[in-house]
């Protein structure tokens, strides 16, 4: 509430200013002199006019640069979840590989097993040959 009275007060303050400018001007036509003060107070207005209308711009463009920055904020947003979907995606796919070469390694003990236990059997047969040979 205090801020919108404040902005009125300014706009209010702005305006007889502007009024006040006016008449400096409409005298300065006529052909009338001016004094000191007011040809401080027109040069003032002219600098307060000029610092305005780069105010206005700098605003413009603070709210253009604010908005190119959320633009690239969300998009940096979405680029970042689809980067983690991929990672747990990835992840997800090493942890099914590891059970898959953990599954592997116990194949090929197993295998491993059974050739040492067919190796075991083949040479008490060849012992067992030999002896009723001799």
């Amino acid at each position: 509430m205090a801020e919108h009275v404040a902005s009125i007060g300014v706009d209010v303050i702005a305006s007889i200013l502007a009024e006040y400018a006016k008449k400096i001007v409409d005298k300065a036509v006529r052909g009338e002199r001016l004094s000191d003060w007011e040809v401080g107070f027109l040069l003032m207005e002219a600098t307060r006019r000029t610092l305005e209308a780069r105010m206005d711009s700098i605003e413009k463009r603070m709210a253009s640069l604010e908005e190119s920055l959320r633009t690239r904020m969300e998009a940096l947003e979405k680029r970042m979840d689809v980067i983690e979907k991929r990672i747990e995606y990835v992840e997800k796919r090493i942890e099914a590989l590891e059970r898959r070469v953990e599954g592997l390694e116990a194949d090929v003990k197993q295998i491993r097993s059974s050739m040492d236990s067919l190796r075991d059997l083949i040479i008490a047969r060849l012992v067992e040959a030999l002896a009723r040979k001799s």
